[in-house]
């Protein structure tokens, strides 16, 4: 992919992380973060489950970005980036999923 658009697709996912946290803030002001089921019970709500879906879907997507341009611009010799692109891939897909199975179990 061109440098143009991961770019661009790292700043609508900021503005879409910023979006979403500030939206699953307002929707926590109310509630005691201390008790599980009030918790349990925020993130059973469609809309709060698909906010933070947003929310950390948009972190990975802009942390992947951005740590493969550190690695890019950091690391030259081509077999270290290599294994270390496909470590990171391999941890943020594994964190794409679980979250995506955390938050289906509570809504489900």
């Amino acid at each position: 992919m061109k440098y143009k658009y991961k770019w661009l697709i790292q700043k609508v996912a900021a503005l879409v992380f910023l979006l979403s946290f500030f939206v699953t803030v307002k929707g926590l002001q109310d509630i005691d973060l201390y008790q599980y089921e009030n918790i349990y019970n925020f993130i059973n709500a469609k809309f709060n489950a698909f906010i933070i879906f947003l929310l950390v879907s948009s972190i990975l997507i802009h942390s992947n970005i951005g740590l493969s341009s550190i690695i890019d611009d950091y690391i030259h010799d081509s077999i270290i980036k290599n294994r270390i692109v496909t470590f990171k891939n391999f941890l943020l897909v594994l964190l794409f999923i679980m979250t995506i199975l955390s938050i289906l179990i509570i809504v489900l």
